[in-house]
């Protein structure tokens, strides 16, 4: 049980009241919700984290940009719902593989990609990979790998190779919805933790739940 009685570890000034995982200790309550995702790396299953993220949804605070209404709507949707699940599930292998990941590097990771296959739709041939954490760069090669073996030419008679433009499309609606739903601090896995609870499980028989933002 909580006793707040000693100061807050962080400021040295407020009396401790909210038990922080992420610290072990006791913070004040103004410490976390300033300090929340910025200088703090808080576990997504903090109980003030999502209290946090649920009175900033209640309030409807935007996360991030305004959807910029490109060509995602429901048909969209529905035609590329298996290669939108197929590269959010590898944006969550990466974030199993590497558990300090967060949004800021998924985000760079994207825009990378979609830069790439803008470059590669021209007929050129230009990579252009991550040039900031070395966890960006190493979810970029796992998505530009698995995208490029959904290119080639398919060895079943039942599949045909992903086009360039249907790469592009997907990588620019996960760009888009991952904009919007991280909340642009620094240490924020808002996004990572909405990806994960969108993304079926293996046992389900749904098509991706993923929503246009």
């Amino acid at each position: 049980m909580v006793t707040p009685s000693k100061k807050c570890p962080l400021c040295g000034a407020r009396t401790g009241k909210r038990h922080c995982p992420a610290k072990s200790a006791t913070i004040c309550s103004v410490c976390c919700g300033t300090k929340r995702e910025v200088d703090i790396d808080c576990p997504s299953e903090c109980v003030h984290l999502r209290k946090g993220r649920s009175y900033e949804a209640d309030r409807g605070v935007l996360l991030g940009p305004e959807p910029s209404g490109l060509r995602f709507d429901e048909r969209f949707l529905y035609q590329h719902a298996q290669l939108i699940a197929t590269v959010a599930e590898s944006v969550l292998e990466e974030r199993a593989d590497s558990p300090s990941m967060v949004d800021l590097d998924a985000i760079e990771a994207l825009a990378a990609l979609v830069a790439t296959f803008k470059t590669l739709s021209s007929g050129l041939y230009y990579e252009t990979a991550p040039e900031g954490s070395s966890l960006a760069k190493a979810l970029f090669r796992r998505m530009k790998a698995l995208l490029d073996a959904l290119m080639e030419p398919p060895q079943e008679q039942d599949r045909r190779a992903l086009r360039v433009s249907e790469a592009q499309q997907v990588l620019e609606f996960m760009t888009q919805t991952a904009d919007f739903h991280s909340n642009g601090r620094p240490k924020s896995r808002r996004y990572l933790d909405w990806l994960t609870s969108m993304v079926p499980r293996p046992n389900e028989q749904e098509q991706s739940r993923l929503i246009v933002p």
